[in-house]
């Protein structure tokens, strides 16, 4: 059987080395970039029916977030039955990793790098993002001690005051009410999360424990939990205000920002539309083009040529060699600009791509001023959407109750549109238990899924320069054969 098109340009752009990690959502390997030999973690995750939209959730959350202690993404890829989040790698493993290896973190370490969590939660909250899976193992080290949150997978855009309803996350992390069954707010959820994590990294072990998951689900419910006596006053109190078992309670996650014990996280977010033209340049000696380059970044296309600038100005940024996992040394933080662009080669590539190389990436965004995108439409929901983000289906629940409704608004962060050439394609995504649906007619869910393969396979093969299969000839049993002409002809008549 032949090798699908797309996974050859994946192997063809990446170079994989191992596994990572593997989880309940995908599994990610660490590669090179086979141009800019810079270190790339690639997140793939099958596309089916149980994925779809977790994979559109956080392709549009993760193209949202710019934060120094967010995990950024680089490039999307494409293939029939699985998308690849090609992401930035983080050595230094993660926070129960740590733990194990060193034991408790003393007091002044933790501050730092609970509140690095904490400055990356508020920029996620003040975007309406929660994540709703606040653990340490998605919680990495950088090679300066820093941290970046993980895995947004189950995380998900709602609008304040939208209650949710899915059950996520990890036992022993979830807040009371969610182990209770009860509609619960992703922001407060998230922060008593917060406060699990906190008491792990400062006493070693969780704060609810039991033989039995009835004893554990008791003592969360109840805010059952014993704090060691080495703890300072200030830490103590801030672990009992943000472990608080009513939600009404708990503090914002601003509020606990401004906690005495918190060590504020000042960070500086330069936008992405500022381009490195050092790095351009040593793009353009790999054989890249300096205005595709620069048209990519201010259209947020995430496609390889974006993909290579970003995953390389990280790679200098964190004083890497390239091609090497070791740090450069202090005095040589960026790496010299290739001799010049007529060099026979660079790391043993060709300077300059072909010009029937195919570009692949997930819905390469072009500037358009015509919004001719993707309809995400669900069975008897309405559409919301503006200028600056792709229509996704939002459900406007019935005005019975202002202070509770069980109906989640899924409308992602802004995010550019999609090409032009994708009008008429229509993507039918199933019902979740977090979106409440009022239709009279009973809802189409049969066949959808082949309906969006095939529409992001024709659409490709369009834009991407994709080989189609073939079209098998219908074999007639009968030896009368009716000219197309004819038959036409006929049918006119």
């Amino acid at each position: 059987m032949a090798s699908n098109p797309n996974k050859k340009t994946l192997r063809s752009q990446y170079r994989m080395a191992f596994l990572l990690g593997q989880g309940s959502f995908g599994n990610v390997k660490l590669a090179w970039h086979r141009k800019t030999q810079a270190l790339v973690a690639i997140k793939s995750v099958e596309i089916c029916k149980k994925t779809i939209r977790g994979i559109l959730s956080e392709m549009t959350i993760l193209e949202s977030l710019h934060h120094p202690n967010i995990i950024s993404l680089f490039q999307v890829l494409l293939t029939s039955s699985q998308i690849h989040f090609i992401l930035q790698y983080v050595p230094g493993g993660n926070l129960v990793e740590l733990i194990r290896e060193e034991g408790p973190l003393p007091e002044e370490q933790a501050k730092k790098m609970f509140g690095q969590v904490v400055s990356a939660l508020r920029y996620c909250h003040s975007r309406g993002i929660v994540h709703r899976d606040i653990k340490p193992q998605n919680i990495l080290i950088d090679a300066a001690g820093n941290v970046k949150l993980i895995d947004f997978g189950v995380a998900i855009k709602c609008r304040p005051g939208t209650l949710l309803k899915t059950q996520c996350g990890t036992r022993g992390f979830c807040a009371p009410e969610i182990v209770l069954g009860e509609p619960y707010d992703g922001k407060k959820a998230d922060v008593w999360s917060l406060g699990v994590l906190l008491f792990f990294l400062t006493t070693g072990y969780f704060p609810f424990r039991g033989g039995t998951t009835d004893q554990i689900k008791q003592k969360v419910t109840t805010g059952t939990y014993t704090i060691p006596t080495h703890l300072s006053g200030q830490l103590e109190n801030l672990i009992h205000q943000i472990l608080t078992v009513s939600p009404e309670l708990r503090p914002s996650i601003e509020e606990i920002e401004n906690h005495p014990w918190i060590k504020k996280c000042e960070v500086n977010i330069p936008p992405m539309t500022d381009p490195d033209y050092k790095i351009i340049e040593m793009l353009c000696g790999m054989g890249y083009n300096a205005n595709d380059i620069l048209e990519s970044l201010q259209q947020k296309r995430y496609d390889e040529p974006m993909g290579a600038y970003l995953s390389l100005r990280n790679h200098v940024i964190e004083g890497y060699e390239i091609g090497s996992i070791t740090p450069a040394k202090p005095g040589d933080q960026c790496p010299p600009p290739p001799p010049s662009p007529a060099h026979p080669s660079v790391f043993g590539l060709p300077l300059r791509r072909r010009a029937s190389e195919p570009n692949f990436g997930l819905l390469h965004r072009q500037p358009s001023k015509e919004q001719n995108t993707v309809a995400l439409t669900l069975s008897g929901l309405k559409m919301s959407r503006c200028v600056s983000m792709p229509p996704i289906a939002v459900y406007y629940p019935k005005k019975e109750r202002s202070t509770s409704t069980l109906a989640l608004h899924s409308t992602p962060v802004a995010s550019p549109c999609v090409y032009n050439n994708m009008s008429g394609v229509e993507i039918i995504l199933p019902h979740k238990e977090d979106i409440e649906v009022n239709t009279s007619s009973p809802p189409q869910t049969m066949g959808w899924f082949k309906r969006l393969r095939k529409g992001i396979r024709d659409c490709l093969s369009r834009l991407c320069c994709l080989p189609r299969a073939p079209k098998k000839k219908p074999q007639h049993r009968s030896s009368k054969r009716v000219a197309p002409l004819k038959k036409a002809a006929s049918r006119t008549k």
